[in-house]
């Protein structure tokens, strides 16, 4: 099944190089899977079909960052707030949704269903796809200033190198001792069978930088995998601040409190 999922996240990502969302639709029911799996969760067919997305949906639910929920590591996107959103070909999702913000949340949902596009963005080594709505202000005008702002970004973003990864002794998150043991022998296989190493060779603070690289394909897998193990879930971005294996069944024993 391994070997599966990540046909499915390399065709995704690559894909994604172009500017191009891909999705999965079954050829029995007509069910579309955004993200792609194999598998149709809405009649259980065992295999979907290649279907490229409108990048088009709307808001259904908007939700504006706590401290608490906020991520040092989304800072080059904001502003932003978390959402339903509902593409046009039917899956919906808890995503991040760029230019809405605590300032014109309000409008934002005083119009809900709210239109919303799919923005292909540069992450560390990968792009991933986020949603957007064109930037406006409180009062739901033009926001001529954050458009120009946005726009710088995208052209960054689109020139970014992929910069080498971090030595293995220069990662310095730690993790906590108190690791759910069965989430984290859980994991610990999960890891293995993707990198195709020996389960016993993974400890909580085994890393995923150097040997195990934290932004390559098979850590998508990986995710993939946990979602479908666990079913929480994570964005690329996300799970892949969480720098050791232990570090990652913490978020994933967080999520399942």
């Amino acid at each position: 099944m391994a070997e599966v999922v990540e046909r499915i996240v390399s065709k995704y990502y690559a894909v994604l190089e172009e500017g191009k969302v891909l999705g999965r639709k079954c050829p029995k029911c007509g069910n579309v899977e955004w993200p792609p799996v194999y598998a149709c969760n809405a009649c259980g067919h065992l295999e979907t079909e290649w279907v490229e997305m409108s990048q088009k949906g709307e808001i259904k639910v908007l939700l504006v960052p706590t401290v608490m929920s906020s991520k040092p590591a989304y800072s080059d996107l904001e502003p932003y707030c978390y959402g339903i959103v509902e593409t046009a070909e039917g899956p919906a999702r808890n995503v991040m949704i760029l230019n809405a913000s605590k300032e014109n949340a309000a409008y934002i949902n005083a119009h809900l269903p709210y239109p919303v596009h799919m923005q292909i963005v540069q992450r560390d080594g990968y792009k991933t796809a986020v949603f957007a709505i064109d930037p406006i202000k409180a009062d739901g005008s033009p926001d001529d200033k954050l458009a120009a702002k946005r726009a710088a970004f995208n052209k960054t973003t689109k020139e970014k190198t992929v910069e080498e990864p971090a030595e293995t002794s220069e990662v310095k998150e730690e993790t906590s001792t108190e690791v759910d043991p069965e989430i984290f022998a859980t994991l610990a296989e999960i890891v293995a069978k993707a990198y195709k190493v020996d389960v016993s060779e993974i400890t909580p603070d085994t890393p995923f930088e150097g040997k195990f690289k934290a932004n390559s394909v098979v850590f998508v897998g990986i995710v993939a995998m946990i979602e479908n193990e666990f079913d929480v879930f994570f964005t690329i971005t996300e799970a892949s601040t969480h720098k050791t294996v232990g570090a990652l069944a913490k978020a994933i024993e967080l999520q399942l409190e």
